[in-house]
C-alpha cells in the first residue's frame, strides 16, 4: 500500500474523490507573485462572501444544508479532522518502528486540506460552502501554494526502504470485487503502524469497502431516478445561464482553466468571482430540484440491490475497526461512533441482522 496516500478513496482513477476538486497548477516562480496573487485573490473573495486559502468560511445560513449523502454511509471515508488524528497516531508508530530497527524516521504532517477530504463525493453542495468557498477550487489552489512539502532528508537506501515498506517476500494479495488483485508487504513499518492503528483486518476490508464504494456510486449514477433528477437539475442550471451535463462537468469548466491563470492576479481574482457564482448557482438548482433527497433515496435502492450479505459482513468489520482506531486516537465522538455518516453505518446500508 501507498504509505503516502493512507487516506481511503471512495472513487477510482485519476479523480480520487469525486467532487474534489484540487488542480495542482504549475504556478509562481517568485514569492511576490504568489503574495501578490493571494492578496488579490483573498479580498476578492472576501467581497464575495468568501474566506481563503483555509476551509469554508462563516457566512450566514441561508436555508438547511443538504444532507452528505455517500455510498456505504461514509464507511469509505473518515471526516479530516479524525483523518489526521489517526495519520498522527499512524505516522508516531512508524518512527518507533523504524527506530527499533535502528532507522531513523520523521513523521510526515498530513497534507491534505479539509476541503479536498470532505467534498461529497457525488458533488452535493450546499448554499452555505457555495457562497463562502465555491467549489474550493481557488481556495484548494492557494492552500497547496501556501502550504511548504514536508521534509524529507531521510536516506532513501535499499535496506531504509524495506524497513519501511516491506519486502517482496513477504507479500500478500487481496481480492477486490471487480476482480482486480491489491499486493501489501506485511514485513514493513507501514503495514505494522496500521495493524497497531487500525487492527490486523484493516488492509483486507479497507480497499474493499472502497471497491464497494465506487461500485454503489457508479450503479447510481446509471440509475434512472438519479438520471432524471440530473435532467431537472441541469434544466435549473441552463436557466440560470449555465449550460453542463453533470455536476462534475461544471467544476471541470473552471478547473481546466486554473493552470491558465494561476500567474495572473487579475485573471485569477475573476475566476475565484466565477466560481463563487457558479457554485451558489449550482447549490440553489439542487436545493430546488431536491437533488440531495434523490440520490439518498436511489442510493438506499441501490445498496439493497448490489450489496450482499458477504459484503455486508465485509463493511460491519470495517466499521467495527474504524470505531476501534478512533476510540485510540480520540477522536471519536462522545458516544464513540465514528462521526462519519448515519450513526456507525450499520443502519444506513443494512448490515444489521436479517438483512442481505
Amino acid at each position: 500500500m501507498n504509505h503516502d496516500a493512507d487516506a481511503p478513496r471512495e472513487r477510482r482513477g485519476l479523480r480520487g474523490l469525486r467532487g474534489t476538486s484540487t488542480v495542482r497548477a504549475t504556478g509562481f516562480a517568485h514569492a511576490p507573485v504568489f503574495a501578490a496573487v493571494c492578496a488579490a485573490v483573498c479580498a476578492a473573495l472576501t467581497v464575495a462572501g468568501c474566506s481563503l486559502p483555509g476551509a469554508a468560511g462563516h457566512a450566514p445560513a441561508r436555508a438547511p444544508e443538504p444532507p452528505d449523502v455517500r455510498p456505504l454511509a461514509g464507511a469509505a471515508s473518515f471526516p479530516h479532522s479524525e483523518a489526521v488524528r489517526l495519520h498522527d497516531l499512524q505516522e508516531k508508530a512508524i518512527v518507533r518502528c523504524m527506530a527499533e530497527r535502528g532507522l531513523r524516521y520523521s513523521s510526515r504532517p498530513r497534507t491534505a486540506s479539509s476541503r479536498g477530504e470532505e467534498t461529497n463525493p457525488y458533488g452535493l453542495l450546499g448554499a452555505r460552502r457555495a457562497s463562502t468557498d465555491g467549489y474550493g477550487i481557488v481556495g484548494e489552489f492557494l492552500h497547496l501554494r501556501s502550504s511548504p512539502p514536508p521534509r524529507d532528508d531521510e536516506p532513501r537506501d535499499p535496506a531504509w526502504q524495506r524497513a519501511l515498506l516491506g519486502t517482496a517476500e513477504h507479500k500478500v494479495a487481496v481480492a477486490l470485487p471487480d476482480g482486480s488483485r491489491l499486493e501489501y508487504s506485511t514485513d514493513g513499518c507501514v503495514n505494522a503502524a496500521r495493524v497497531e492503528v487500525y487492527g490486523a483486518d484493516w488492509n483486507r476490508t479497507e480497499p474493499v469497502v472502497a471497491a464497494l464504494s465506487a461500485r454503489v456510486l457508479t450503479a447510481v449514477e446509471k440509475d434512472p431516478g438519479y438520471r432524471a433528477a440530473m435532467r431537472r437539475w441541469s434544466s435549473c442550471m441552463a436557466e440560470a445561464g449555465y449550460r453542463v451535463a453533470g455536476l462534475q462537468a461544471v467544476r471541470k469548466r473552471l478547473n481546466d482553466r486554473l493552470p491558465k491563470v494561476s500567474g495572473d492576479p487579475s485573471a485569477l481574482r475573476a475566476l475565484a468571482r466565477e466560481e463563487i457564482r457558479t457554485a451558489e448557482a449550482d447549490a440553489r438548482c439542487q436545493a430546488e430540484t431536491k437533488l440531495a433527497k434523490t440520490v439518498g433515496d436511489v442510493q438506499r435502492t441501490v445498496e439493497e440491490r448490489v450489496l450482499g450479505a458477504d459484503d455486508r459482513e465485509v463493511i460491519e468489520r470495517h466499521l467495527a475497526a474504524k470505531r476501534a482506531a478512533l476510540g485510540k486516537a480520540g477522536a471519536g465522538t462522545a458516544d464513540g461512533k465514528a462521526g462519519t455518516g448515519t450513526a456507525d453505518g450499520k443502519a444506513a446500508i443494512g448490515v444489521s441482522r436479517g438483512r442481505s
